[in-house]
């Protein structure tokens, strides 16, 4: 639904110019932050192994949303400045809406998502698509985590839903398609990209895109 390498990719521009543009070049064995290409990759090869680490239980959540920055040499008010611009700066695939009203009015919807809950929150009001989920389980107010199959054993109690009534969406095969092969679900990729299955993750479906559903 959300677009978050848009949506990612304009908070971190905005951080940029606000923290690292104008700013000292950054700590040594790092290129140059202010310039912006540099910063880019910068941050992703410091936050994707730190999600890695997440899912597999060996961070935790707040630890990763300072550690990310503290690796670019920045605070924690780097780390806020981000996520607030990620919620204000949301943006959703083109066709997500429309195929969320379509799809909420044939079949029972619960909203399973990762990551920050304050932010996850904003996202949802911002773009008020919280409207088609009959529940929104947010994995950090619950104390669980995707590819943790307890997540959606949660989502389905409060649907009262069995297992196989019930089909996961994502648009990850590591985290939603994970979570779906531990709870017993069958999974749906969305997959954009033509990307390459994922060893060890059964994909019942596969559509390019959320109107596809």
């Amino acid at each position: 639904m959300v677009d978050y390498a848009r949506t990612e990719d304009c908070a971190l521009r905005e951080v940029h110019r606000r923290f690292f543009r104008g700013g000292p070049a950054g700590p040594s064995g790092l290129p140059d932050l202010r310039d912006l290409p540099a910063f880019l990759r910068a941050f992703h090869a410091a936050n994707q192994p730190l999600w890695a680490a997440y899912r597999e239980r060996r961070m935790d959540l707040s630890e990763l949303r300072l550690e990310r920055w503290a690796r670019l040499g920045a605070g924690p008010g780097v780390a806020a400045a981000f996520e607030e611009a990620l919620g204000r700066g949301t943006v959703l695939f083109p066709e997500a809406y429309g195929a969320l009203r379509r799809l909420s009015r044939r079949f029972r919807l619960a909203l399973v998502t990762d990551g920050i809950a304050r932010v996850q929150r904003v996202k949802l009001r911002r773009t008020r698509i919280h409207r088609f989920f009959e529940h929104v389980v947010i994995a950090p107010e619950v104390g669980l985590r995707k590819p943790d199959g307890a997540l959606l054993h949660h989502a389905l109690s409060l649907l009262e839903a069995k297992p196989d009534e019930a089909l996961m969406v994502g648009d990850s095969p590591v985290s939603d398609g994970g979570c779906a092969r531990e709870a017993g679900v069958d999974f749906c990729w969305v997959d954009r990209t033509g990307a390459a299955p994922v060893p060890g993750v059964p994909v019942r479906l596969t559509v390019p895109h959320l109107a596809a559903l």
